[in-house]
């Protein structure tokens, strides 16, 4: 392999690589934490994604579904946006609901509001 493609080939590599860690990095646990803590780290993943996807959209939410690779599943509702105390438009309640093969039948639910910071990022409003 001539030198320059081995160049490119390591640069390449290189690029992959940071974009792999940036996005672990910015992977965030599930706002429904406690609810999804038995699950696998993949579906724990997925969970996550999917109610940032959920609540990112711009509409009430009353049946957003997901389903993990290692076989857990959840349902998502999500309310419209309602202002905080400083009154800024930047709030929801999140509803989600977890089902997985370990949950003995209980399905753990977790409701809360959740906010959005000024750098887009939601948590759980204390």
């Amino acid at each position: 392999m001539p030198s320059r493609m081995k160049q490119s080939a390591v640069l390449s590599l290189a690029i992959l690589a940071t974009a792999i860690l940036s996005s672990l990095a910015h992977a965030q646990e599930p706002l429904a934490s406690r609810e999804t803590s038995a699950l696998t780290a993949r579906d724990r993943l997925t969970a996550a994604q999917a109610e940032i996807e959920a609540l990112d959209r711009d509409e009430v939410i009353n049946d957003f579904q997901w389903k993990g690779a290692d076989g857990a599943e959840g349902l998502i509702v999500v309310s419209g946006y309602f202002p905080t105390v400083y009154g800024m438009g930047n709030c929801r309640r999140l509803i989600h609901v977890i089902r997985h093969k370990d949950d003995g039948g209980i399905n753990p639910t977790f409701s809360g509001v959740v906010c959005r910071d000024w750098e887009g990022k939601w948590s759980l409003e204390r």
